[in-house]
């Protein structure tokens, strides 16, 4: 959060390798680098305040388009909605929009239970709230990619 502060018009580039320090200098895994970031990026006002737009070009960075890398940005999205599961949906929503989620991750996500990406912290009852909200975009790319599918016919 110090470095986001003190660093506003840091590029994407930086803001990775602070990450990686971070998580390096901690001793933590490598797909801790979006926990990390999402911790010190967003609020659960994040909708308010344009954070998914303004930190895209960062999260993209840290994640590299990796799969696994997505469901631990999902997992960090559980941990910061949490405690107010309608976010969830939006959060999921605008990360799509901003081409940071692929619909295959969300997908895969959607279609579980609970993982080993989420995290202890957030209990089922939480994540079951969150998963019920998130269903409406869920449902939409469930019909967003049939009707890709009818149109190739």
């Amino acid at each position: 959060k110090k470095f986001l502060s003190k660093n506003p018009d840091a590029t994407p580039a930086a803001i990775s390798d602070k990450v990686a320090n971070e998580q390096m200098a901690s001793g933590l895994k490598s797909q801790d680098r979006i926990h990390i970031f999402v911790r010190a990026a967003f609020t659960t006002d994040f909708f308010k305040t344009k954070q998914v737009a303004k930190n895209a070009p960062s999260i993209s960075k840290i994640t590299q388009g990796k799969t696994v890398m997505e469901r631990h940005l999902i997992s960090a999205c559980e941990c910061l909605c949490a405690d107010e599961p309608k976010k969830f949906a939006v959060l999921l929503k605008q990360l799509y929009d901003e081409d940071i989620l692929e619909e295959d991750t969300i997908m895969e996500w959607a279609g579980e239970g609970r993982t080993d990406y989420t995290l202890d912290s957030v209990d089922e009852e939480q994540r079951s709230a969150m998963r019920a909200e998130a269903d409406p975009v869920v449902t939409w790319l469930q019909e967003d990619s049939s009707d890709e599918e009818s149109d190739s016919d």
